[in-house]
């Protein structure tokens, strides 16, 4: 994965998975995906992973690999309108909460 990455030019890889609980033993990175990621940040490579949603208490996340940038989502009340004009005079409006 980052070798093809890298020789294509990619500068960012975004990752929506996450592993849902700490991995065994006291390195967490043995595992294909963490070391390819791994790999990728040293290639030169931002790489950006969803955080778990197992964190150790109510409301906190998890992120196992220090080498990967983590984020994480939070559910709101706000509402959010907006709208694209296109070219043939067409208005597609679009409403959404943050849940």
């Amino acid at each position: 994965m980052h070798s093809q990455a890298a020789q294509d030019g990619v500068d960012i890889i975004s990752l929506s998975i996450t592993p849902n609980r700490r991995p065994p033993g006291l390195a967490t990175f043995f595992n294909p995906i963490d070391m390819s990621l791994l790999s990728a940040v040293k290639a030169g490579i931002f790489v950006v992973q969803a955080a778990g949603n197992t964190g150790p208490s109510p409301k906190s996340m998890s992120s196992f690999s220090p080498w990967v940038f983590t984020v994480g989502a939070a559910a709101h009340d706000r509402t959010y309108n907006n709208y694209i004009l296109l070219g043939n005079n067409l208005t597609i409006s679009r409403s959404w909460t943050g849940t």
